[in-house]
């Protein structure tokens, strides 16, 4: 068995690749890497910034966490429980969701580097992120 180490938030994930397709957890995964990034902005800022760390990753970062975690899946990199067998590795089937999935990272890229959208254009951009991660999974 090989084992890998992820790095993401800060927070060091390590996920073990076998002949057989592990099963991962969405919900252990996100509770993992949240804890993670919360344990970073402590010893950063110290103990009193743990519940507005935690705050923020739930409203702030988890959906971009998700759609990334759901871009795996379809592509057949991670396979995630939550997602679904029929989901996975669809891009291979369905190459439209390539298209989507493009949009997916410039939509990302647009709410992490646009700075301050405004509410409307926020809004704007977070349903369309909505659709095109829908696309994704059935």
């Amino acid at each position: 068995m090989v084992i890998s180490t992820i790095f993401h938030c800060g927070a060091a994930l390590q996920l073990s690749q076998s002949s057989a397709m592990e099963k991962l957890s969405l919900y252990r995964s996100a509770f993992q890497t949240a804890e993670g990034y919360r344990d970073d902005v402590v010893r950063r800022l110290g103990q009193g910034h743990a519940g507005a760390a935690t705050a923020e990753w739930n409203q702030q970062r988890f959906w971009l966490w998700a759609v990334d975690r759901a871009i795996e899946h379809v592509e057949g990199k991670v396979f995630w429980h939550e997602c679904g067998r029929r989901n996975f590795s669809r891009v291979s089937q369905r190459p439209e969701l390539e298209t989507a999935i493009r949009k997916l990272r410039k939509l990302q890229n647009r709410l992490m580097v646009d700075g301050l959208p405004t509410f409307k254009q926020k809004e704007e951009i977070l349903r369309e992120l909505a659709r095109c991660a829908n696309l994704l999974l059935e």
